[in-house]
């Protein structure tokens, strides 16, 4: 990009930054640069930047490294914005960056006034002249997106974000780099280091990004090669785990039976009642889940009998698939009763969406079982695998990343997405539920019969880490939303938030 021709840049006041496009539906076309100047990261400019993002990797279709490099996006971003504040900081202060002593002085009371005061940092940024552009261009066989700032970082900061990239080459799993001691000077930290093992782990080689600092400007480069190729040396790494898999027992031969009972068509109720109350586990279990907020319709249901009366038979017999699956799993895994809980969130937000997409009754039923046995694969890997999935899901929460697949695949060479679908495969289940397992979280990767159960189901996933706190709506890609009947990402929030309120009455 350092070579290309300068291009006009003005105000976009529909996009609230300054860039050379007039809107986001803009014509891509190769060898053209498409620039995005901003002071700081807020939600309109992230927004703006996702969706471009997105267009970008489903264009040149390579959209499966949506995670990593949004992630990436996300981490450079926060640095150069962050690297301005403290250019800044020392302005206001009268303090010389480049000064030993000075340097030292300020910089602790930096890291706590920049917490404490990040907004009001951020906001003078303008008025200073401290910018971030970020710039995207593709070409025959490459991506290349920058980011860059217009202050350069002293000669001691840049050895250390080097020596820092040079050892996280050395990291063969994620858990050497969660232990090394994270130094977040200019962003050389913790962040910076997952930013680059998640992008080689996504097949972009040895040195998947270029860091640069001269002359009033600090770059950090990505370049995608168009045709990527993910070494299988990670699933050497998933031998272990995918042992469980194979140790996993048959799905129980008794629901199965009563599946294809209610497949007869002179089945009644009373029949089928009288099949599930031989196992007093599976009974008590369709009661409790008739009970549940995606099922509770006035009064509890006391008996059986109503139960199965209120979940209608064609009902059941999806929800059979997730009620087998949790008598085998309950016991075997410790993870299960929290991801079980979750997953009837899922189901019950899930629920409300397919409302809004006005959904038949069938695809309704197959929408509430499939989010309740979504992931089935994370209660295996959070049992397995507990500190090390612990220290990956921190890290994605605190940079507020809807899916950390990539890390996954990186510690353990398979994700929990991967793992529910080969469950779903071995016992046989319907196609819908293990694509709603292996793509809930890359929902743009599923093939258009599936849209209208996995688009849902992802929705509701993110309803639930944004009411955490844990993701940003602005993240959820376009594409998905209007799928959904949800036209903006301002209605998706008047949507998530009168759903959290329907679900906490319930």
């Amino acid at each position: 990009m350092a070579t290309e021709k300068s291009t006009e840049l003005v105000f976009n006041p529909k996009l609230n930054l300054v860039t050379n496009i007039p809107d986001i539906q803009f014509e891509i076309q190769a060898n053209v640069p498409y620039h995005f100047k901003f002071f700081n990261h807020n939600e309109d400019c992230e927004s703006t930047l996702v969706q471009v993002l997105d267009r970008f990797l489903l264009h040149l279709d390579i959209i499966f490294l949506r995670d990593s490099l949004l992630a990436a996006l996300r981490e450079s971003i926060t640095n150069a914005v962050k690297a301005n504040s403290k250019r800044l900081y020392f302005k206001l202060a009268n303090a010389n960056i480049n000064d030993e002593s000075d340097y030292k002085e300020k910089m602790n009371s930096f890291k706590t006034d920049y917490l404490r005061n990040r907004t009001e940092f951020e906001s003078k940024l303008e008025a200073n002249g401290y910018q971030v552009v970020v710039s995207f261009i593709h070409g025959k066989d490459f991506l290349k997106i920058r980011v860059m700032n217009n202050t350069s970082i002293a000669k001691e900061e840049a050895n250390r974000i080097k020596t820092r990239i040079e050892k996280s080459k050395l990291y063969n799993d994620l858990s050497e780099a969660f232990m090394d001691s994270a130094d977040d000077t200019e962003g050389a930290g913790l962040g910076l280091i997952m930013t680059f093992l998640m992008l080689k782990n996504d097949g972009l080689g040895s040195n998947p990004f270029r860091f640069e600092s001269a002359e009033n400007k600090t770059m950090i480069t990505f370049d995608i090669p168009l045709k990527v190729t993910q070494s299988n040396f990670q699933l050497q790494k998933a031998d272990t785990i995918l042992k469980e898999i194979d140790n996993l027992p048959t799905f129980p031969k008794a629901i199965s039976d009563i599946q294809s009972a209610i497949d007869k068509p002179n089945s009644s109720i009373q029949d089928i009642a009288e099949m599930i109350k031989r196992d007093i586990s599976l009974s008590a279990n369709i009661l409790r889940l008739s009970n549940s907020a995606s099922f509770r319709r006035g009064n509890k249901v006391e008996t059986l009998d109503r139960a199965i009366q209120m979940i209608g038979l064609k009902e059941l017999q999806s929800i059979l698939y997730s009620l087998g699956t949790k008598q085998i799993l309950e016991d075997k895994f410790p993870s299960f009763q929290y991801i079980w809980d979750k997953s009837n969130e899922s189901a019950f937000y899930a629920k409300l969406v397919g409302q809004k997409m006005n959904l038949s009754k069938e695809t309704m039923n197959s929408l509430v079982s499939a989010a309740l046995l979504h992931d089935i694969g994370e209660i295996i890997l959070l049992s397995i695998e507990k500190d090390k999935m612990g220290n990956i899901q921190n890290y994605s929460n605190s940079k507020e990343l809807s899916s950390a697949l990539s890390m996954e695949e990186s510690a353990f060479g398979i994700t929990h997405t991967k793992l529910g679908s080969m469950v779903s495969e071995k016992w046989q289940f319907p196609d819908l539920f293990t694509k709603a397992m292996e793509y809930h979280h890359r929902p743009l990767l599923v093939e258009d019969t599936y849209k209208n159960i996995v688009f849902p189901i992802y929705l509701s996933d993110m309803m639930i880490r944004i009411n955490l706190q844990e993701s940003k709506a602005s993240e959820i890609p376009i594409e998905v939303l209007k799928h959904c009947k949800i036209f903006s990402h301002s209605e998706f929030q008047s949507f998530r938030a009168r759903s959290q309120e329907l679900f906490s009455k319930d």
